[in-house]
């Protein structure tokens, strides 16, 4: 076994069935096997696995954290490269898997991640967010350019890790979001490098949700101070509730001009409330952080 897929499952009825459909038809000279790991689906999901030839690992909801599924499937892969791929992140065509792993050619790499692209029509928010984050022009991060770290968006959505370098580093089971940030940032530390493929490309989006917004936006804030060991002070919350209100603006202005550019004006009225609920979300994370003791 050359690669093995991980993929986290619950209640994916949605996109499973494509993104299994395009993972058994992807152009490999190796051999790669499909690993579900499932944390208590109770929709159709479960069915439309079993149609398919694939190893599937089953905990409870109570089980679940991002980084502790993702380890369950890594000490069950047989494949010394083991990627990650979130249930609605489909593959964009054949080559996805081998560009994908051609990243580790570049030598010392402990992780290698592909390119997201959201769908606008479904939502134009998240569009806006990957083509951002994910350009189209490969890099390969190492611990003397950290110039250019805040340009590092691994994500486990799309990704593929070393098992060698996972048995050192695990990733973070209590976290309840960003381990792939906080695992990213261990590596690199450690002096191993990160690489950036832009054409292993995932189609990645989620339905527009307003609190989905928020929460995700919490949980990352609260992660990624915790991960740079940000100052735990009162005080400090009016700084970030001047970072919030002067964000918001900008951060509307740029949705705005998305939609308009791309003709999604279905999506105008709720840009606003869409807006406030990310940076809300941010703030939110952010205060829980400065008050634990």
């Amino acid at each position: 076994m050359d690669v093995s897929i991980v993929i986290r499952t619950k209640n994916e009825a949605e996109f499973i069935e494509e993104t299994l459909k395009r993972v058994a038809k992807q152009e490999f000279s190796g051999e790669y096997e499909t690993i579900i790991v499932d944390s208590g689906s109770t929709d159709s999901t479960l069915d439309i696995i079993k149609k398919y030839e694939l190893r599937l690992l089953q905990i409870t909801q109570e089980e679940f954290s991002y980084g502790r599924s993702l380890n369950i499937g890594a000490r069950n892969a047989r494949g010394p490269i083991i990627v990650n791929l979130s249930a609605h992140s489909f593959p964009r065509d054949k080559r996805w898997l081998t560009n994908l792993i051609l990243g580790f050619e570049a030598g010392n790499v402990a992780g290698v991640y592909g390119r997201q692209v959201s769908i606008g029509r479904i939502n134009p928010f998240e569009a806006l967010q990957n083509d951002l984050f994910f350009g189209k022009e490969g890099i390969k991060f190492h611990a003397n350019n950290e110039k250019i770290w805040n340009k590092i968006h691994f994500s486990n959505s799309n990704s593929a890790i070393s098992k060698e370098v996972w048995q050192e580093f695990k990733f973070d089971e209590e976290v309840s979001y960003a381990e792939d940030i906080v695992w990213q940032t261990e590596v690199m530390e450690a002096g191993f490098s990160v690489v950036y493929a832009p054409n292993a490309a995932v189609y990645h989006t989620h339905r527009v949700n307003l609190y989905m917004a928020w929460k995700n936006s919490r949980d990352c804030a609260y992660a990624l101070a915790l991960m740079k060991k940000k100052r735990r002070s009162i005080p400090l919350i009016m700084v970030d509730g001047g970072i919030f209100l002067a964000s918001i603006p900008k951060a509307l202005l740029q949705n705005v001009r998305y939609i308009l550019r791309n003709n999604y004006r279905e999506y105008l009225m709720i840009a606003p409330l869409y807006v406030v609920s990310g940076w809300f979300g941010w703030l939110t994370g952010r205060i829980s952080y400065r008050l634990k003791k």
